[in-house]
């Protein structure tokens, strides 16, 4: 079938770096949201971790703990 439009190279691989972009976009907007879900808080303390799990560290005499 026969069309007025020509066959443009530039078009086709404007339209590829356009998809490309848009694929780039929506991976690093879904990285972010991984990362700030799933990255670590840095080391915690002792107390912090009996506490995550349900335990309470003993306490030492003299009130030092």
């Amino acid at each position: 079938q026969v069309t007025s439009e020509k066959l443009c190279r530039a078009q086709q691989e404007l339209h590829f770096q356009a998809a490309t972009y848009l694929c780039l976009l929506r991976s690093v907007r879904e990285h972010a949201a991984l990362h700030q879900e799933y990255h670590g808080k840095g080391e915690r303390s002792p107390e912090e971790v009996a506490g995550l799990v349900g335990f309470r560290l003993p306490q030492q005499p003299g009130g030092k703990g």
